[in-house]
Protein backbone atom coordinates (compact mmCIF):
# COMPACT_ATOMS: atom_id res chain seq x y z
CA UNK A 1 0.00 0.00 0.00
CA UNK A 2 1.23 3.23 -0.97
CA UNK A 3 1.69 5.63 1.86
CA UNK A 4 0.72 9.61 1.65
CA UNK A 5 1.06 13.13 2.84
CA UNK A 6 -2.04 13.69 4.30
CA UNK A 7 -2.85 17.50 5.34
CA UNK A 8 -5.57 18.38 7.61
CA UNK A 9 -7.13 22.39 7.68
CA UNK A 10 -10.02 22.07 9.94
CA UNK A 11 -11.42 24.99 11.95
CA UNK A 12 -9.87 25.43 15.15
CA UNK A 13 -12.95 24.79 17.51
CA UNK A 14 -14.03 21.38 19.48
CA UNK A 15 -16.96 20.58 17.58
CA UNK A 16 -14.45 19.99 14.12
CA UNK A 17 -11.22 19.35 15.77
CA UNK A 18 -12.79 16.28 18.01
CA UNK A 19 -14.17 14.50 14.65
CA UNK A 20 -10.95 14.93 12.66
CA UNK A 21 -8.72 13.70 15.60
CA UNK A 22 -9.86 9.92 15.55
CA UNK A 23 -9.32 10.05 11.81
CA UNK A 24 -5.55 11.28 11.90
CA UNK A 25 -4.71 8.46 14.42
CA UNK A 26 -6.05 6.05 11.74
CA UNK A 27 -4.41 7.32 9.15
CA UNK A 28 -1.37 7.91 11.55
CA UNK A 29 -1.79 4.36 12.61
CA UNK A 30 -1.68 2.87 8.76
CA UNK A 31 1.37 4.55 8.22
CA UNK A 32 0.88 7.61 6.28
CA UNK A 33 2.32 11.25 7.36
CA UNK A 34 -0.02 13.64 8.19
CA UNK A 35 0.43 17.41 8.58
CA UNK A 36 -2.62 19.10 10.58
CA UNK A 37 -2.94 23.15 10.95
CA UNK A 38 -4.44 24.61 14.07
CA UNK A 39 -3.48 26.79 16.50
CA UNK A 40 -2.37 26.46 19.83
CA UNK A 41 -5.29 25.43 22.31
CA UNK A 42 -5.09 22.57 19.46
CA UNK A 43 -1.78 21.59 19.04
CA UNK A 44 -1.30 19.07 21.78
CA UNK A 45 -4.10 16.94 20.83
CA UNK A 46 -3.09 17.10 16.97
CA UNK A 47 0.27 15.76 18.19
CA UNK A 48 -0.98 13.11 20.88
CA UNK A 49 -2.82 12.01 17.41
CA UNK A 50 0.36 11.19 16.02
CA UNK A 51 0.37 14.59 13.25
CA UNK A 52 2.59 17.02 12.36
CA UNK A 53 1.75 20.42 13.64
CA UNK A 54 1.56 23.79 11.69
CA UNK A 55 0.63 26.36 14.70
CA UNK A 56 -0.92 29.58 13.09
CA UNK A 57 -3.20 31.75 14.78
CA UNK A 58 -7.20 32.14 14.35
CA UNK A 59 -9.09 35.69 14.61
CA UNK A 60 -12.02 33.68 13.71
CA UNK A 61 -11.94 30.71 15.98
CA UNK A 62 -10.89 33.61 19.14
CA UNK A 63 -13.68 35.92 18.72
CA UNK A 64 -16.31 36.43 21.14
CA UNK A 65 -19.70 35.59 19.62
CA UNK A 66 -22.56 38.26 20.73
CA UNK A 67 -25.17 37.15 22.86
CA UNK A 68 -27.94 37.70 20.14
CA UNK A 69 -26.89 36.38 16.63
CA UNK A 70 -29.01 39.27 14.23
CA UNK A 71 -29.24 39.71 10.51
CA UNK A 72 -26.57 41.83 10.13
CA UNK A 73 -23.92 39.90 12.23
CA UNK A 74 -24.83 36.80 10.02
CA UNK A 75 -24.29 38.93 6.84
CA UNK A 76 -20.93 39.99 7.55
CA UNK A 77 -19.49 36.10 8.39
CA UNK A 78 -18.73 34.71 5.09
CA UNK A 79 -16.53 38.22 5.08
CA UNK A 80 -14.75 37.55 8.22
CA UNK A 81 -13.77 33.76 6.50
CA UNK A 82 -12.14 35.48 3.58
CA UNK A 83 -10.42 37.52 5.36
CA UNK A 84 -9.44 34.69 7.52
CA UNK A 85 -8.32 32.91 4.64
CA UNK A 86 -6.54 35.91 3.24
CA UNK A 87 -4.37 35.51 6.27
CA UNK A 88 -3.70 32.03 6.85
CA UNK A 89 -3.08 30.89 3.03
CA UNK A 90 0.52 32.55 3.09
CA UNK A 91 0.96 30.81 6.80
CA UNK A 92 0.05 27.69 5.18
CA UNK A 93 2.18 27.98 2.19
CA UNK A 94 5.27 28.70 4.69
CA UNK A 95 4.73 25.85 6.49
CA UNK A 96 4.08 23.45 4.20
CA UNK A 97 7.35 24.48 2.04
CA UNK A 98 8.16 22.17 -0.93
CA UNK A 99 6.58 19.36 1.39
CA UNK A 100 3.29 19.54 -0.15
CA UNK A 101 0.84 17.11 0.34
CA UNK A 102 -0.98 13.70 -1.70
CA UNK A 103 -4.43 15.02 -0.37
CA UNK A 104 -5.81 18.10 1.82
CA UNK A 105 -9.26 17.97 4.33
CA UNK A 106 -9.93 21.45 4.42
CA UNK A 107 -13.11 22.25 6.58
CA UNK A 108 -16.58 24.03 5.34
CA UNK A 109 -15.85 26.70 7.27
CA UNK A 110 -12.10 27.22 5.96
CA UNK A 111 -13.55 26.28 2.37
CA UNK A 112 -11.92 29.48 0.69
CA UNK A 113 -7.93 28.64 2.12
CA UNK A 114 -8.72 24.54 1.17
CA UNK A 115 -9.75 25.57 -2.23
CA UNK A 116 -7.22 28.18 -3.19
CA UNK A 117 -4.55 25.51 -1.87
CA UNK A 118 -5.88 22.79 -3.37
CA UNK A 119 -5.93 24.41 -7.11
CA UNK A 120 -2.64 26.08 -6.86
CA UNK A 121 -0.79 22.90 -5.32
CA UNK A 122 -3.11 20.82 -7.90
CA UNK A 123 -3.80 18.30 -4.92
CA UNK A 124 -7.06 16.26 -4.32
CA UNK A 125 -9.08 18.01 -1.91
CA UNK A 126 -11.45 16.50 0.22
CA UNK A 127 -14.40 18.86 1.74
CA UNK A 128 -15.01 17.96 5.95
CA UNK A 129 -18.55 18.46 6.97
CA UNK A 130 -19.01 18.59 10.55
CA UNK A 131 -22.82 19.92 10.10
CA UNK A 132 -24.99 19.39 7.27
CA UNK A 133 -23.41 18.91 3.94
CA UNK A 134 -24.72 21.08 0.94
CA UNK A 135 -25.03 19.60 -2.52
CA UNK A 136 -26.83 21.38 -5.45
CA UNK A 137 -30.26 20.45 -3.73
CA UNK A 138 -29.62 21.38 -0.24
CA UNK A 139 -27.37 24.37 1.21
CA UNK A 140 -27.08 24.74 4.57
CA UNK A 141 -26.35 28.59 3.57
CA UNK A 142 -29.48 29.00 2.11
CA UNK A 143 -31.13 27.87 5.06
CA UNK A 144 -29.79 29.90 7.50
CA UNK A 145 -30.56 32.50 5.40
CA UNK A 146 -34.23 31.86 4.97
CA UNK A 147 -34.72 32.27 8.76
CA UNK A 148 -33.59 36.16 8.16
CA UNK A 149 -35.28 36.27 4.78
CA UNK A 150 -37.24 39.17 5.40
CA UNK A 151 -34.40 41.13 7.71
CA UNK A 152 -30.83 41.00 5.39
CA UNK A 153 -30.69 44.08 2.95
CA UNK A 154 -29.66 42.35 -0.12
CA UNK A 155 -27.76 46.15 -1.01
CA UNK A 156 -25.74 45.41 2.12
CA UNK A 157 -21.86 46.03 1.87
CA UNK A 158 -21.04 42.96 3.26
CA UNK A 159 -22.43 41.23 0.25
CA UNK A 160 -20.23 43.37 -2.11
CA UNK A 161 -17.54 43.12 0.05
CA UNK A 162 -17.15 39.27 0.13
CA UNK A 163 -17.26 38.51 -3.94
CA UNK A 164 -14.69 41.69 -3.90
CA UNK A 165 -12.39 40.10 -1.00
CA UNK A 166 -12.90 36.40 -2.99
CA UNK A 167 -11.86 37.66 -6.60
CA UNK A 168 -8.69 39.23 -4.63
CA UNK A 169 -7.48 36.56 -2.87
CA UNK A 170 -7.99 34.04 -6.24
CA UNK A 171 -6.41 36.95 -8.67
CA UNK A 172 -3.22 37.11 -5.71
CA UNK A 173 -2.83 33.56 -6.02
CA UNK A 174 -2.70 32.77 -9.47
CA UNK A 175 -6.21 31.66 -9.50
CA UNK A 176 -7.96 34.72 -12.08
CA UNK A 177 -9.28 32.01 -14.06
CA UNK A 178 -11.38 30.38 -11.46
CA UNK A 179 -14.43 31.63 -11.43
CA UNK A 180 -16.96 32.80 -8.24
CA UNK A 181 -19.14 30.10 -9.57
CA UNK A 182 -17.08 27.33 -9.60
CA UNK A 183 -15.24 28.77 -6.25
CA UNK A 184 -18.48 29.23 -4.19
CA UNK A 185 -19.99 25.34 -5.66
CA UNK A 186 -22.33 23.81 -2.54
CA UNK A 187 -19.26 21.27 -2.03
CA UNK A 188 -15.92 19.51 -3.56
CA UNK A 189 -15.59 16.23 -5.95
CA UNK A 190 -15.00 14.63 -2.35
CA UNK A 191 -16.58 15.27 0.96
CA UNK A 192 -17.01 13.77 4.32
CA UNK A 193 -19.89 13.87 6.37
CA UNK A 194 -19.33 13.26 9.83
CA UNK A 195 -23.09 12.01 10.71
CA UNK A 196 -25.27 9.40 10.04
CA UNK A 197 -27.08 9.88 6.23
CA UNK A 198 -30.32 9.42 8.04
CA UNK A 199 -29.39 12.79 9.84
CA UNK A 200 -29.07 14.50 6.62
CA UNK A 201 -32.27 16.37 5.11
CA UNK A 202 -32.69 16.02 1.27
CA UNK A 203 -30.47 12.85 1.97
CA UNK A 204 -31.90 11.02 -1.03
CA UNK A 205 -30.12 13.76 -3.46
CA UNK A 206 -26.62 12.92 -2.29
CA UNK A 207 -24.51 10.98 -4.48
CA UNK A 208 -21.32 8.90 -4.01
CA UNK A 209 -19.23 12.82 -4.28
CA UNK A 210 -20.38 12.42 -0.29
CA UNK A 211 -19.27 9.91 2.49
CA UNK A 212 -21.51 9.31 5.54
CA UNK A 213 -18.96 7.94 7.48
CA UNK A 214 -21.15 8.98 11.56
CA UNK A 215 -19.84 9.93 14.44
CA UNK A 216 -15.81 9.69 15.17
CA UNK A 217 -15.59 9.39 18.77
CA UNK A 218 -12.07 7.82 18.98
CA UNK A 219 -11.11 6.71 22.29
CA UNK A 220 -10.07 10.37 23.65
CA UNK A 221 -7.18 8.95 25.80
CA UNK A 222 -6.65 12.80 27.00
CA UNK A 223 -10.12 12.96 28.90
CA UNK A 224 -10.44 12.13 32.56
CA UNK A 225 -13.30 9.88 33.82
CA UNK A 226 -16.85 10.87 34.75
CA UNK A 227 -18.43 8.66 37.48
CA UNK A 228 -22.23 8.83 38.54
CA UNK A 229 -23.66 9.37 41.40
CA UNK A 230 -23.60 5.86 43.47
CA UNK A 231 -27.59 6.31 44.35
CA UNK A 232 -28.88 5.43 40.87
CA UNK A 233 -30.44 8.81 40.43
CA UNK A 234 -30.80 10.01 36.77
CA UNK A 235 -28.04 12.33 35.07
CA UNK A 236 -28.86 15.29 33.47
CA UNK A 237 -25.26 17.03 30.79
CA UNK A 238 -26.14 20.45 30.57
CA UNK A 239 -23.53 22.35 28.02
CA UNK A 240 -24.15 25.02 25.45
CA UNK A 241 -20.69 24.66 24.09
CA UNK A 242 -17.48 26.20 24.39
CA UNK A 243 -16.71 28.88 21.78
CA UNK A 244 -17.90 31.42 24.43
CA UNK A 245 -19.84 32.13 27.47
CA UNK A 246 -21.37 35.65 28.28
CA UNK A 247 -24.08 34.60 26.28
CA UNK A 248 -24.69 31.49 28.44
CA UNK A 249 -24.33 32.33 32.02
CA UNK A 250 -27.50 33.40 32.78
CA UNK A 251 -29.23 30.90 31.03
CA UNK A 252 -26.84 27.87 33.25
CA UNK A 253 -27.58 29.94 36.59
CA UNK A 254 -31.35 29.81 35.91
CA UNK A 255 -31.48 26.07 34.87
CA UNK A 256 -29.09 25.37 37.78
CA UNK A 257 -31.62 26.64 40.22
CA UNK A 258 -34.42 25.03 38.09
CA UNK A 259 -33.19 21.82 38.94
CA UNK A 260 -32.38 22.07 42.72
CA UNK A 261 -35.03 20.27 44.45
CA UNK A 262 -35.28 17.56 41.81
CA UNK A 263 -34.02 14.17 41.43
CA UNK A 264 -31.81 14.51 39.04
CA UNK A 265 -27.54 14.56 39.51
CA UNK A 266 -27.00 17.67 36.69
CA UNK A 267 -23.50 17.92 35.11
CA UNK A 268 -22.99 21.83 33.69
CA UNK A 269 -20.55 22.15 31.64
CA UNK A 270 -19.45 26.23 31.95
CA UNK A 271 -16.60 26.04 29.38
CA UNK A 272 -12.97 27.16 29.98
CA UNK A 273 -13.72 30.96 29.01
CA UNK A 274 -15.86 31.12 32.20
CA UNK A 275 -14.08 33.01 34.98
CA UNK A 276 -14.38 32.08 38.80
CA UNK A 277 -16.83 34.92 39.42
CA UNK A 278 -19.17 33.71 36.33
CA UNK A 279 -19.16 30.65 38.61
CA UNK A 280 -21.94 30.48 41.65
CA UNK A 281 -23.18 28.50 44.23
CA UNK A 282 -25.19 26.12 43.25
CA UNK A 283 -27.46 22.70 45.19
CA UNK A 284 -26.30 19.78 46.24
CA UNK A 285 -27.38 18.01 43.14
CA UNK A 286 -25.89 20.18 40.73
CA UNK A 287 -21.76 20.22 39.23
CA UNK A 288 -20.75 23.40 38.14
CA UNK A 289 -17.34 22.77 35.99
CA UNK A 290 -15.67 24.97 33.75
CA UNK A 291 -15.28 21.55 31.29
CA UNK A 292 -16.01 18.02 31.76
CA UNK A 293 -15.55 14.90 29.57
CA UNK A 294 -18.33 15.16 27.46
CA UNK A 295 -18.13 11.38 26.77
CA UNK A 296 -18.05 10.11 29.78
CA UNK A 297 -20.80 11.58 31.05
CA UNK A 298 -23.18 11.12 27.97
CA UNK A 299 -22.06 7.39 28.55
CA UNK A 300 -24.24 7.55 32.02
CA UNK A 301 -27.33 10.64 30.86
CA UNK A 302 -30.49 10.18 30.65
CA UNK A 303 -31.05 13.70 28.85
CA UNK A 304 -28.90 16.30 27.47
CA UNK A 305 -29.70 20.07 27.52
CA UNK A 306 -27.38 21.14 24.57
CA UNK A 307 -26.91 24.04 22.47
CA UNK A 308 -27.21 21.84 19.40
CA UNK A 309 -23.87 21.89 17.75
CA UNK A 310 -23.68 19.32 15.74
CA UNK A 311 -20.53 17.41 16.98
CA UNK A 312 -22.39 17.28 20.46
CA UNK A 313 -25.77 16.50 18.84
CA UNK A 314 -23.73 13.03 17.40
CA UNK A 315 -21.90 12.41 20.21
CA UNK A 316 -25.66 12.39 22.40
CA UNK A 317 -26.76 10.28 19.66
CA UNK A 318 -24.50 7.71 19.63
CA UNK A 319 -24.58 7.02 23.73
CA UNK A 320 -28.62 7.26 22.99
CA UNK A 321 -28.88 10.08 24.93
CA UNK A 322 -32.33 12.43 23.83
CA UNK A 323 -31.57 15.97 23.73
CA UNK A 324 -33.43 19.31 24.60
CA UNK A 325 -31.77 21.93 22.49
CA UNK A 326 -31.41 25.53 23.31
CA UNK A 327 -29.84 26.50 19.81
CA UNK A 328 -27.85 30.20 19.79
CA UNK A 329 -26.55 30.21 16.11
CA UNK A 330 -28.30 30.03 13.01
CA UNK A 331 -26.85 26.91 12.31
CA UNK A 332 -27.90 25.26 15.67
CA UNK A 333 -31.63 26.30 15.02
CA UNK A 334 -31.51 24.14 11.67
CA UNK A 335 -29.93 21.59 13.82
CA UNK A 336 -32.82 21.33 16.79
CA UNK A 337 -35.59 21.45 14.51
CA UNK A 338 -34.06 18.40 12.53
CA UNK A 339 -33.40 16.68 16.08
CA UNK A 340 -37.42 17.69 16.15
CA UNK A 341 -38.56 16.65 13.18
CA UNK A 342 -36.90 12.99 13.74
CA UNK A 343 -38.24 12.78 17.16
CA UNK A 344 -34.99 12.79 18.69
CA UNK A 345 -35.47 15.79 20.79
CA UNK A 346 -36.92 18.81 21.26
CA UNK A 347 -36.12 22.34 20.37
CA UNK A 348 -36.85 24.79 23.07
CA UNK A 349 -36.37 28.65 20.99
CA UNK A 350 -33.31 30.78 23.50
CA UNK A 351 -36.17 33.28 24.24
CA UNK A 352 -38.64 30.86 25.88
CA UNK A 353 -35.76 28.46 27.74
CA UNK A 354 -36.91 29.50 31.31
CA UNK A 355 -35.91 27.23 34.15
CA UNK A 356 -39.30 25.79 34.43
CA UNK A 357 -39.48 25.22 30.41
CA UNK A 358 -36.82 23.02 30.31
CA UNK A 359 -36.95 20.91 33.26
CA UNK A 360 -40.27 20.48 31.86
CA UNK A 361 -39.21 19.25 28.73
CA UNK A 362 -36.49 17.18 30.39
CA UNK A 363 -38.99 15.35 32.41
CA UNK A 364 -41.15 15.11 29.24
CA UNK A 365 -38.34 13.67 27.45
CA UNK A 366 -37.30 11.31 29.73
CA UNK A 367 -40.96 9.50 30.00
CA UNK A 368 -41.63 9.49 26.29
CA UNK A 369 -40.98 5.50 25.28
CA UNK A 370 -41.52 6.67 21.68
CA UNK A 371 -38.36 9.36 21.70
CA UNK A 372 -36.22 6.98 23.72
CA UNK A 373 -37.06 4.18 20.80
CA UNK A 374 -36.22 6.37 18.60
CA UNK A 375 -32.32 7.54 19.93
CA UNK A 376 -32.19 4.07 20.59
CA UNK A 377 -32.43 2.74 17.23
CA UNK A 378 -30.00 5.62 15.83
CA UNK A 379 -27.55 4.49 18.43
CA UNK A 380 -27.33 1.31 17.47
CA UNK A 381 -27.05 2.25 13.78
CA UNK A 382 -23.82 4.53 14.87
CA UNK A 383 -22.34 1.70 16.88
CA UNK A 384 -22.75 -0.18 13.86
CA UNK A 385 -20.25 1.23 11.83
CA UNK A 386 -16.29 2.13 12.59
CA UNK A 387 -16.56 5.77 11.05
CA UNK A 388 -12.30 6.71 11.56
CA UNK A 389 -11.75 3.27 9.80
CA UNK A 390 -14.54 4.19 6.67
CA UNK A 391 -13.16 7.76 6.58
CA UNK A 392 -9.43 6.96 6.12
CA UNK A 393 -10.80 4.24 3.82
CA UNK A 394 -12.19 7.09 1.52
CA UNK A 395 -9.08 8.98 2.09
CA UNK A 396 -6.66 6.59 1.00
CA UNK A 397 -8.98 6.46 -1.91
CA UNK A 398 -9.09 10.09 -3.29
CA UNK A 399 -5.26 10.05 -2.45
CA UNK A 400 -5.28 7.84 -5.40
CA UNK A 401 -6.19 10.01 -7.44
CA UNK A 402 -3.35 12.30 -8.11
Amino acid sequence: MSSYHVAFLPFPAFGHINTTLPVVSELVRRGHRVTFATNARFAPLAAAAGAKVLEYESWLASRKLPDRVDADYLVREPVRSIDEAIATVPVYEAGFGDDLPDVLLYDVSTFAAGRVLARKWQRPAIELFATFASNEHYSLTQQIGALYADEIDREHPALIDFFVKQGKLLGDHGLGDVTLEEFNAAADDANLVFLPRRFQPAAETFDDRFAFVGACLGDRAHDTTWKPPGDGRPVLLVSMGSFSFDHQKDALRTWAEAFADSDWQVVVSAGALAEDEDLPTVPDNVELHRWVPQLSVLEHADAFVSHAGMNSVMEAMYFGTPVVAVPHMPEQRLVADRLQELGLGVHVPQAEATGERVRAEVDRIVRDGHTRERVGGLSRAMRAVDGPVLAADYVERVAARR
